[in-house]
Parts: structure tokens; C-alpha cells; sequence
């Protein structure tokens, strides 16, 4: 077998035939007579590589991330570790090799980063490659991650910045929509981006709930609204068509930050405010982490165990119950 080169317009071809039988022709994108001989007898290698030993011998990293998008798969962060696997044969691709990519492509980035931006794709493309018979499955050791601790907050906080969190502080009797929201978040449990999407037609006045469409998770929630929050919501007039009048987070955030500022309070955000507070503060009324999940719209209760309960006096809660009870045996026993 040997491939031949063809020109058309100057720009070279290869036509020819492989040891399979099969005829072959591909624009070769070059007009450089050196360059173009070249790229023939690299095609001619990969096709007896393919011939004798399968594509397992000439898939590439790249060739494997291309097949992988058009197929529909996840590429918000292909492109960094591409750049560094590209020309390198799935085969010869090592977890220890990744690991150095992912750590290659962003050189200033923490553990969840790498794994998220690094690994994570790297991993998706090869196990898609393997599915479609191209490779061996991988399995790649995460970055270590430092979880921040997370705080939860009381309804102190909130009334620290109920005065600072209208949308027009120069107007004292503005709606207050930013108060109302993080209300909504610190009693449901819900994220803000459930909570920026309600619109009016989602508050069900006849069970107080609020609709959620679809949650992060894929289904659709209802979260009961406490009683003042409900009064709160029947006097305040929608804004940009939703309930709490804002349409992007971003806003939330700068809004928020800048009612911290003004109140004094350190800035903790929506999630810890909200999410993070629920779950903590239903753990202190002796809820489980399965009730919780079940009421905040988590899916795993390990998770909300292991993530969001920040309990601080657990050490004084059990020697309480636990003295308490021993008072009750001794007395018995007298």
C-alpha cells in the first residue's frame, strides 16, 4: 500500500488505498510540497497501525475531546486540558500524566479547581473513548480540597441589615425586595437561583407555598412561606415580572455587599445566609439530616451531615442531655 499525493488549486491531497482495501482521500490543508509528504506517510503509518493492532494504537487526546463535544458531551472546561493531552495517544495516557496536565494548564489553581476544571473533563473524555472502544477506563486521584468552614447566622443578622437592603436606600419606603429574598432563603432552604426565577404566578396564596418549577436537582419543589414573609410578599408589587425584583444573582450579590458595608456585618452571602443557616438551625430543634433534606430539597442526607449542619455547641448540648440524664438514673437509684 502506498498513498499518493494529488494537488488541486496548489493545495495537496492524499488518494490511495489501505491494507484494509478501502479507498482513501483527504484534504491535507497545505500547500508546502515537504510538509505535505509528511502528513502522507504519517496518515499511511496510522492506517497499518489501525489494520494490525485497532484504533487502541492511533487515537489521540484530542481527537477523543473533538468526538467527545459533538457528541453532545460537557465542554465548558475542554479547551485548558486539551491544549496540554493534544497529540498524545489515549493509551499512553496515565492518571500521573493528567494530574501534571490539570496542574500545567492552570498553575495558580486550588485542589477543587484542578479537579474541576482539569481532571473532571480529562476523565469524561477518556471514559467516553472507552466506551466507544478506543481506549481503557481511567480513574484519576482528586486534588486534596480545603473546605472553608461555613458559618450560619441567626435571625439577628438579617434584622442587622433589614434597614440597608431596599433596593433604594434614599427611599425609606421602598419594597423591601433584597430583605424579603433572603427571608425566603433563610427559612425554605432554597438557592437563590430558585428564588430569583418565582414569578407572581408561583405563589400559591392558597396553601402559602411557593412553586419551584424545577430545582437544581430536576424536580419541581413547593416551599411553605412563613406567615410574615407571606404578609410581606401580599404588599409588595412585583418587580421586572418576579416576585423578589431581580432577574441575575450578580445583583443580588452587590446589593447585599454593599447593605453588609453598610450595616456593620460581615458578608457571608446567600448560600450561608440561607442554606447553610436553615439546616444548622433545624438541627438545633433535634431535626434529622434525612427531615432536613427532605424540607430544604437536598438529595442526600449524608450531605447535609457532612456539609451544611454547623453546629458549635455540640460538645455543651451532650454534656447537658447526658448530665441530665444521669441525674434522673442516680435519683433512681437512691
Amino acid at each position: 500500500m502506498r498513498l499518493k499525493l494529488t494537488t488541486r488549486h496548489g493545495s495537496y491531497y492524499v488518494d490511495g488505498y489501505g491494507p484494509d482495501g478501502k479507498r482513501h482521500r483527504r484534504a491535507l490543508k497545505t500547500t508546502n510540497a515537504r510538509r505535505a509528504e509528511e502528513l502522507r506517510a504519517q496518515i499511511e503509518s496510522e492506517l497499518w497501525s489501525v489494520h494490525m493492532y485497532g484504533l487502541k494504537a492511533v487515537v489521540t487526546f484530542d481527537q477523543a475531546a473533538l468526538e467527545y463535544a459533538q457528541d453532545g458531551g460537557d465542554t465548558r472546561f475542554l479547551v485548558g486540558i486539551t491544549e496540554q493531552l493534544t497529540g498524545m495517544l489515549l493509551k499512553d495516557i496515565t492518571p500521573r500524566i493528567i494530574r501534571a496536565a490539570a496542574k500545567k494548564a492552570y498553575p495558580d489553581g486550588a485542589g477543587a479547581t484542578l479537579n474541576r476544571q482539569g481532571i473532571t473533563p480529562a476523565r469524561a473524555v477518556i471514559n467516553y473513548a472507552h466506551g466507544e472502544g478506543w481506549c481503557a477506563p481511567i480513574r484519576v486521584k482528586a486534588f486534596e480540597v480545603k473546605k472553608p468552614k461555613r458559618k450560619a447566622v441567626g435571625y439577628e443578622y438579617l434584622l442587622a441589615l433589614q434597614p440597608h437592603l431596599t433596593v433604594e436606600r434614599r427611599f425609606p419606603n421602598a419594597p423591601p425586595y433584597l430583605f424579603a429574598m433572603l427571608l425566603f432563603l433563610h427559612t425554605t432552604g432554597r438557592r437563590v437561583g430558585d428564588a430569583i426565577k418565582l414569578t407572581p404566578d408561583d405563589i400559591k396564596w392558597d396553601i402559602n407555598k411557593a412553586h419551584i418549577d424545577k430545582t437544581k436537582n430536576g424536580t419541581e419543589a413547593y416551599a411553605s412561606l412563613v406567615p410574615v414573609l407571606a404578609d410581606m410578599l401580599r404588599e409588595m408589587p412585583p418587580r421586572h415580572g418576579r416576585v423578589f425584583g431581580y432577574l441575575d444573582r450578580r445583583s443580588v450579590y452587590k446589593s447585599l455587599k454593599m447593605a453588609c458595608a453598610a450595616a456593620g456585618v460581615e458578608y457571608l452571602g446567600t448560600h450561608q445566609v440561607g442554606r447553610h443557616s436553615f439546616a444548622t438551625s433545624l438541627e438545633k430543634l433535634g431535626w434529622s439530616a434525612k427531615q432536613i433534606a427532605d424540607a430544604g430539597g437536598w438529595k442526600s442526607p449524608r450531605l447535609v451531615a457532612e456539609t451544611y449542619i454547623h453546629t458549635d455547641d455540640s460538645g455543651e448540648r451532650a454534656t447537658a442531655l447526658l448530665g441530665k440524664n444521669w441525674s434522673r438514673t442516680l435519683k433512681v437509684v437512691k
